[in-house]
């Protein structure tokens, strides 16, 4: 068979060749440019810029992304909560108020049976139980301490300076907020009072991008730090509002006075940009007759000396013979203006707060008339009314978290106590009072926590309380004291009955009882 003949090689064979041989050889990892794989790795965006900058600047407002992702952010017609916050640091006004309400507040702070916070059965009338009185003593350090004793409950922090974060953070943003920690089994363990501005309700329907199990966030700066799900943040407000505007973030009376002091800082200038026809600042009057020509004399004179170069003023020197000059000014001075302005927003603030000035110690121009009630008195009521409902405010707060400890703290509700003190001068008036128509002072000593008349005498002098039991039994009445006198009388009238005497022996018993009597 005849032997097929290949192509013939062409004039670049070994040239083709020595470039197939070379391609085919393996490349060392040893050999290669690492500037080359960084470059390689930058055209498929497989960089982690992130790490290798060290910084996550921000290039855009964020908040469009957040309200996408179902974040309920704060609506932007309202105050924002930097300008809350520092208003409430800045101006000496707000705080001074702030600070009042949690000096007057303070006696509060504390888990107390007497003035503070306490436990009570849900019915008033239940009687305490041991097993009820374990539970209450059990609850009262669950929030002394803000929890159970678990690591790290030394660091942190107690029901008073928490008491006092939610006065200053309800009367600046009207909200408190509790993050409740729970362990492995479901229960809870520890309370954690976080700042209320910057956590954010999530949308049911959309969730946390997509995500239906987030129910809270908490944005600082424009990001989103955490997220936590419904059992894990407890978020209050003290106003609520229907308004579509303000609904579910409050309404604080820092806000309040805000938007006043802005309403009048708005009609102000609306009245100066209206009217802009201003009437002379004042006119002057010649005594005695004057020409015309002396009348525009003074004109000249006067306009030379008070629009000079550069609208420089001097003090204008007349010369005329038409006798003695007399200027009537118009215009009110702008410092008795300023200081109306002033005191009438002060009074914006103070009202908006529910305070009274005497509490502030102010004394604002016109504010009080013969007409008007005691200073003392409305400071007092004014103090009362606003503590009572700050209050009851955060009692109802605390039984929400005591409610998810139901199965440990059941039966007994949280209340504030002591709400309502009198002073010794209201007790001591109330006290004579009682005693004087319808208490003995026996019953008045007793709900006082003090010994009867009878038991102090025993203790003094050695005296048998049988003796003088009936030391105490006195109403200061001239009712009762008669009514008592008569009762004695009878009764002594019935000894002698008992005794089984004739008429002739009683009559030589109360001879002798007359002789032992001595004037």
């Amino acid at each position: 068979m005849e032997k097929k003949v290949g192509r013939p090689r062409g004039n670049n064979y070994e040239k083709n060749l020595a470039i197939r041989l070379k391609s085919n050889t393996n490349i060392q990892p040893t050999k290669v440019n690492e500037h080359l794989i960084h470059l390689a790795k930058s055209f498929f965006s497989q960089v982690n810029s992130e790490n290798i900058e060290g910084r996550k600047p921000v290039y855009n407002y964020d908040q469009i992304n957040q309200i996408r992702n179902g974040v309920l952010l704060r609506p932007p017609c309202r105050i924002p909560v930097t300008q809350l916050r520092n208003a409430s640091y800045g101006t000496s006004i707000i705080s001074a108020i702030h600070t009042i309400r949690i000096d007057e507040l303070s006696r509060y702070a504390k888990l107390n049976k007497k003035r503070g916070l306490w436990f009570r059965t849900e019915n008033e009338e239940d009687e305490i139980t041991d097993e009820i009185q374990e539970k209450i003593k059990n609850c009262s350090q669950f929030f002394e301490r803000m929890g159970d004793l678990i690591d790290g409950w030394m660091n942190r922090d107690n029901f008073s300076s928490v008491f006092e974060m939610m006065i200053r953070d309800t009367l600046t943003f009207d909200s408190i907020s509790f993050y409740l920690v729970y362990n492995s089994l479901g229960k809870l363990v520890e309370i954690k009072y976080l700042d209320p501005a910057t956590i954010f309700q999530v949308d049911k329907e959309k969730g946390y991008k997509g995500d239906k199990n987030v129910s809270f966030v908490q944005i600082i700066d424009d990001r989103v730090i955490e997220v936590f799900n419904e059992n894990e943040i407890l978020l209050l407000h003290k106003n609520h509002i229907s308004d579509v505007s303000m609904r579910g973030f409050g309404f604080s009376p820092l806000e309040a006075c805000i938007l006043d002091l802005v309403g009048v800082i708005r009609s102000l200038k609306f009245n100066r940009d209206t009217f802009t026809r201003q009437h002379p600042p004042g006119f002057m009057s010649l005594i005695g007759d004057a020409t015309q020509e002396v009348i525009e004399s003074i004109q000249l004179q006067y306009r030379e000396m008070i629009s000079g170069m550069d609208d420089s003023h001097t003090i204008p020197i007349l010369g005329t013979s038409a006798g003695e000059i007399k200027w009537t000014p118009l215009n009110v001075s702008n410092d008795m203006v300023f200081k109306e302005l002033m005191q009438w927003c002060v009074s914006f603030v103070i009202m908006s707060h529910g305070m009274d000035q005497s509490e502030l110690g102010l004394r604002l121009t016109g504010s009080a008339t013969l007409g008007e009630s005691n200073q003392v008195e409305k400071s007092k009521f004014s103090l009362n009314r606003s503590c009572i409902s700050l209050l009851t405010y955060f009692e109802m707060g605390f039984n929400r978290i005591r409610h998810i400890r139901e199965e440990d703290f059941s039966g007994i509700v949280c209340e504030f106590v002591g709400t309502d003190p009198e002073d010794e001068k209201d007790k001591l008036s109330k006290n004579k009072d009682e005693v004087a128509n319808w208490k003995l002072i026996d019953e008045i000593r007793i709900e006082q926590d003090k010994p009867t008349i009878a038991q102090t005498l025993a203790d003094l002098y050695g005296v048998s309380e049988e003796e003088y039991k009936m030391a105490g039994a006195v109403i200061l009445n001239p009712i009762f004291q008669q009514n008592l006198q008569m009762i004695r009388q009878s009764g002594q009238n019935c000894e002698y009955p008992n005794l089984g005497c004739s008429d002739a022996e009683k009559e030589e018993l109360e001879e002798q009882d007359d002789s032992d009597l001595v004037f």
